[in-house]
């Protein structure tokens, strides 16, 4: 029995047709570095090259939890690798089972996959939204610019700093909550991200149950 959701209750009846999935894929145990995603998406696209032209795709960070020894995450059989596709790339991604990914910590075997859809959901949040710049201001006003092409109104709560380490150098960028969003835009906002670098897991925004300080989340 589908548990009683008010989100789902309240989209059910609008005239929504769903254009990106999750894809969830089971991953063997092992361990993966806790600053993957350029790495991540190179192993990914070693398989599933058409990827990087296909708009709207992202690849999620996995997460797994800190092993304690070193800088690495520790992922058992409840953590997935999760694609973010649009619907018509769902089945061509069924080329990534059974193969072997190393992004950076031993190797990984992919498994099978689930997708499932978005939620719409009034307040969403991305660990990394990124714009090139590790000026919090110059990032908010360039979402917010974003928002506003969309015709997205909705608050902002920027939270802590983030970093990256990529090929071309490290990347800083912010945590960053969105509330009080129709489930329309929250819908929008989950399929096209906000910001650079969805394939190394930036700018992708999942449900929050509530608003809270995201410093420490």
């Amino acid at each position: 029995m589908r548990m009683y959701s008010p989100e789902w209750e309240a989209v059910k009846d609008m005239a929504y047709t769903p254009k990106v999935m999750d894809v969830q894929f089971d991953l063997s145990a092992g361990e993966i570095p806790a600053d993957h995603g350029p790495t991540l998406c190179s192993e990914v696209l070693r398989h599933l090259p058409w990827l990087a032209d296909t708009p709207d795709a992202a690849i999620h960070p996995v997460h797994g939890a800190p092993s304690g020894r070193n800088a690495n995450l520790v992922i058992n059989r409840r953590v997935k690798l999760v694609l973010r596709l649009p619907l018509e790339r769902i089945e061509v991604a069924r080329a990534l089972i059974g193969k072997t990914i190393d992004p950076g910590a031993g190797n990984l075997v992919v498994g099978d996959l689930k997708a499932k859809n978005l939620t719409p959901f009034g307040t969403l949040y991305s660990h990394f939204v990124t714009l090139g710049t590790a000026d919090e201001a110059a990032i908010l006003e360039g979402v917010r610019a974003r928002l506003n092409e969309m015709g997205i109104q909705c608050g902002l709560i920027p939270g802590m700093q983030r970093k990256m380490v990529s090929p071309d150098g490290e990347i800083s960028g912010h945590t960053l909550m969105l509330h009080d969003l129709n489930l329309v835009h929250s819908l929008a906002i989950q399929e096209q991200g906000l910001g650079l670098h969805h394939l190394w897991g930036c700018g992708i925004f999942i449900p929050h149950k509530s608003i809270k300080e995201v410093s420490t989340v």
